[in-house]
């Protein structure tokens, strides 16, 4: 099954551009009804902070036409892409690693820190965002009782999302200048298996690899993660291969 985005992507605009355009109208789906009510959506695009932070951050590192293999984790957080409207990347790297100031509280967030302090001391950060962008399976992140909710973590509203909603933005993502040879998918499990299944339907990608998430290995496997590093360094480097 094939889907068309509905978003028109014009070959010679800027990746930049599309990005901002396609997060500008980036809303939670009215037809879907949340099953609880202290279930909330996060889509902090809408704060003219974050739409600042957003700006400055993609004209930095996307104003360009190259195409960009396609990295999906589950969904935004609280600290981190929740609030800056930029993935895995929380205030404090915004401010002293991409240099873009912000009035956000200067709150620390695992993923962000991984990403930032680990990954990127051994793989450049500049190549790789010339060659990867960073989006999530659900675009809009989820809170439940005030903390961080995945989406398949309730499975009536997984289920929900996953008739239109998830599809619909995987192909948005595409559509901003990614490539269908491949993608790398963030944590080995539901998220990977979920993703597995909707390309089997839709047939987004012709290979997915996978890597451990970033939190999980903050959490978990801190004293390995030497070796969560080098499996980052693995994926990045064999998902080129395909382009080629």
């Amino acid at each position: 099954m094939e889907i068309k985005s509905k978003y028109f992507q014009s070959n010679t605009e800027t990746m930049n551009k599309r990005i901002l355009t396609y997060l500008n109208q980036l809303e939670p789906p009215i037809d879907i009804e949340l099953p609880k009510t202290n279930i909330q959506w996060l889509y902090p695009y809408k704060n003219p902070e974050t739409q600042r932070c957003v700006e400055a951050f993609y004209s930095k590192y996307y104003s360009d036409t190259h195409e960009r293999i396609l990295i999906l984790g589950i969904n935004p957080g609280r600290f981190g892409s929740g609030t800056t409207g930029v993935p895995l990347t929380d205030p404090i790297r915004l401010k002293t690693i991409c240099n873009i100031d912000s009035n956000f509280a200067l709150k620390p967030e695992l993923s962000s820190q991984f990403i930032y302090d680990y990954f990127f001391k051994q793989y450049s950060m500049d190549d790789f965002y010339r060659k990867f962008f960073i989006g999530a399976v659900c675009p809009l992140g989820l809170e439940c009782n005030g903390r961080n909710m995945n989406y398949y973590d309730n499975k009536i509203l997984m289920n929900n999302l996953l008739e239109h909603f998830i599809p619909d933005n995987i192909q948005c993502q595409i559509d901003l200048g990614c490539s269908k040879k491949v993608a790398i998918c963030l944590g080995e499990g539901d998220n990977y298996s979920i993703l597995n299944k909707l390309n089997k339907k839709y047939q987004f990608f012709e290979n997915i690899l996978k890597v451990s998430h970033p939190r999980y290995i903050m959490q978990y496997k801190r004293k390995s993660i030497n070796d969560y590093i080098q499996q980052y360094i693995d994926a990045c480097q064999l998902a080129q291969t395909f382009l080629k």
